[in-house]
Formats: C-alpha cells, sequence, structure tokens
C-alpha cells in the first residue's frame, strides 16, 4: 500500500512540474531559437518512424514519362524551390526563416534517405510543425508522383540544366533572379 501512495504522490508531483513547464512558458517556441538536443532527437525520431509506417502499403507510381517529369519539374519549381531550393537558386528568405531548416533536395541527402513511397508520403501529407505543407488535397496522384520523379532526380542537375529547364517551360519571371539572389 505505501508503495502504491509514493508512486502516486511521484505521478502527482510529475504532472505538476510539466504543467508548469507549459504554464509558465519555460519552452522557448521561438523559431530563432534551436531546439534542446532531447528535443531535436525526439522530433527527428518521431517524425521518421511515422514516415516509415505510415507510408508502407503506398504502390509505387513512378516512371520516366516525360510528362510526368515536366509537371514534378513545374510543380517543384512553383510550390518546393522556395523552401528546399534549387541547383543555381541559393536559399531565399522564407528558407532562412523556417525552423527546423527545409531540407535542400538537390543534395543526395532526401533521395536516400526516402524511399519513393516515404517521399510521396511527405509529399502528400506534409509534416506538422515544419512548415511542410501537404499537397494531397490541392494535386492529383499523378502530380504527386510526378514530385517525387522529380525530387528524385534534382542531385544530378546541373545549375545550367535547370536554368534550361525553367526557360523552356518558360517560368522565368523578371524579379526571379533578382529575389532568389538576395537583391533588393
Amino acid at each position: 500500500m505505501r508503495l502504491i501512495i509514493i508512486l502516486l504522490v511521484a505521478i502527482a508531483i510529475l504532472l505538476a512540474g510539466t504543467a508548469a513547464f507549459v504554464w509558465f512558458g519555460i519552452y522557448n517556441i521561438a523559431a530563432s531559437e534551436p531546439h534542446w538536443g532531447i528535443t531535436h532527437w525526439l522530433l527527428g525520431k518521431v517524425r521518421e518512424r511515422s514516415i516509415v509506417a505510415h507510408s508502407k502499403g503506398i504502390a509505387v507510381l513512378l516512371s520516366d514519362n516525360p510528362e510526368r517529369v515536366d509537371m514534378g519539374f513545374r510543380n517543384y519549381h512553383a510550390m518546393c524551390r522556395l523552401c528546399h531550393s534549387a541547383p543555381g537558386y541559393p536559399r531565399t528568405e522564407i528558407s532562412k526563416g523556417l525552423y527546423p531548416s527545409p531540407p535542400d533536395l538537390a543534395s543526395d541527402d532526401v533521395a536516400k534517405q526516402l524511399s519513393d513511397a516515404e517521399l510521396y508520403w511527405v509529399i502528400k501529407n506534409g509534416i506538422k510543425m515544419t512548415g511542410m505543407q501537404a499537397f494531397g488535397s490541392t494535386h492529383s496522384k499523378d502530380e504527386l508522383w510526378g514530385m517525387v520523379v522529380f525530387v528524385k532526380r534534382l542531385p544530378n542537375l546541373k545549375p545550367e540544366e535547370y536554368a534550361a529547364m525553367v526557360k523552356t517551360a518558360g517560368l522565368q519571371e523578371e524579379k526571379d533572379d533578382d529575389h532568389h539572389h538576395g537583391h533588393k
């Protein structure tokens, strides 16, 4: 009986401490302040395991269909590059202000870390508390797979190739160069 009372008191103290931690705003949620190491590790593990678990069973729909690649490129250029950059495009002010920092999709890291199904799941569903929005409600399955195909190809694109794709697609804006290179 005494052990039960001790456990209940310990639980009550833990709950009171947690409530005080939350109520008094001890944890700084500012995007300009990095997470504590333990918080960063825990959120990373939760994100990683959630993506793996929720992407199981997704039937991969990849192809080298030029139309799908072009659709993926157009969507990436319009929506993704502002946070994730692109070959020849430095990080934007939007990207620099996000925490956690969005991964550079032109590097091999994401292409190697995430399977095609996992990348599709992330693009479709987004990731809470990261700035990664969900595109599943605004884009078709084919458009989402087009973005997966393009993101997988992105690390192999040279800045000149990406610039040529922008020009060919007629996506170059007059203000585009100034905005991306930090000039105002």
